[in-house]
């Protein structure tokens, strides 16, 4: 049995799960997850139930062949997997709270999806564990969930910059960092021009939070290498299976060692994006558009990604340099179910 046949059938075996529910238990692309999907039915080793998809007797069968048993969170359940504690800083957690109550709602537009307050303090908590935070330099390359002002507010940072192409969010930032007496400034930026001068070779870190296609990645990761002083500087940035196969991530990694980056840590599932409610219904996403049963809201973070620690190993050598032309291309792809075509 496939890995991803054998991940789908053992997770639905305790009890019958809809799209959210399914697609968090297995390591596929959602494309190749609803291919699957067609195919055990077809086998007749699961149904469909409305919005649920089920296990047949057929399915349980099969299982038993392959001495498989029912699926076992064996994660940890105080962290969930996520190995960081947000509790550790819960002073900034508090104040970062209110301060994302007032933040500019998400947009398809640019293709924007947050995560929660908890999950930037733990991204800020896992920054300084590698100790890339305390006195450093750092550039963010987007930043609609604010990750940055989470890192003003520890006063770690030596200084803290953040371009985005909303101008909603740069001012907000600008806003929010006048009210605090924050070390930060944000700039109003399109990755698809060249990176200004006074922001090339400057910082000792960066992060970002691509798109997620092969030109969209080689681009925002090219922008934020470009950043960066030089050997021994870092970056984080996210990266789902969701919407990236693993010919996608084997692409993406040809880039990184092409920039002279080399991998140091993944943390999986580790962002969690508040991609929830009504909306998600209604945005034309594939996710939804293609599913092979009803879809109803998610009432849970369902969408995740892996965060990346890359650190270079030499003189940053960023693939795109000049600017390039800007379509829907670098925002979507056949893999990119939850991104408006």
């Amino acid at each position: 049995m496939d890995r991803m046949s054998l991940q789908i059938l053992r997770a639905l075996w305790k009890r019958p799960l809809d799209i959210w529910e399914l697609v968090i238990m297995q390591d596929n692309d959602i494309k190749s997850l609803y291919d699957t999907l067609e195919n055990l039915k077809e086998r007749k080793l699961i149904e469909y139930s409305g919005n649920k998809i089920k296990i047949t007797e057929a399915g349980i069968l099969e299982l038993k062949k392959n001495n498989s048993m029912p699926y076992i969170d064996t994660k940890c359940p105080y962290c969930h997997g996520k190995i960081h504690d947000p509790s550790y800083f819960k002073d900034i957690l508090e104040t970062f709270k209110e301060i994302f109550k007032n933040r500019p709602l998400e947009t398809t537009e640019f293709d924007q999806g947050v995560v929660s307050e908890e999950n930037s303090v733990r991204r800020l908590e896992f920054v300084y564990e590698r100790g890339d935070l305390e006195g450093k330099e750092i550039f963010f390359l987007g930043d609609d969930d604010l990750t940055s002002i989470v890192f003003a507010l520890s006063k770690m940072p030596k200084r803290v910059v953040v371009v985005d192409i909303d101008k909603r969010i740069v001012d907000y930032i600008n806003e929010v960092s006048k009210d605090y007496k924050l070390n930060i400034e944000a700039y109003n930026y399109n990755a698809a021009d060249r990176l200004d001068e006074e922001f090339i070779n400057k910082f000792d870190t960066f992060l970002t939070d691509p798109v997620e296609t092969v030109k969209g990645m080689q681009l925002f990761l090219s922008r934020c290498v470009h950043s960066l002083k030089g050997k021994g500087s870092s970056g984080y940035f996210g990266l789902s299976h969701f919407e990236s196969s693993l010919k996608k991530w084997f692409e993406v990694e040809k880039d990184l060692l092409d920039m002279n980056l080399v991998i140091t840590d993944m943390l999986r599932d580790f962002n969690e994006y508040l991609l929830v409610s009504e909306r998600i219904l209604h945005e034309g996403y594939y996710v939804v558009e293609k599913a092979p049963v009803k879809v109803l809201p998610p009432t849970f973070s369902w969408y995740r990604s892996t965060f990346i620690r890359v650190e270079l190993v030499d003189s940053p050598k960023p693939k795109i340099v000049d600017g390039v032309n800007w379509d829907r291309s670098l925002y979507f792809d056949d893999e990119t179910y939850v991104v408006r075509p």
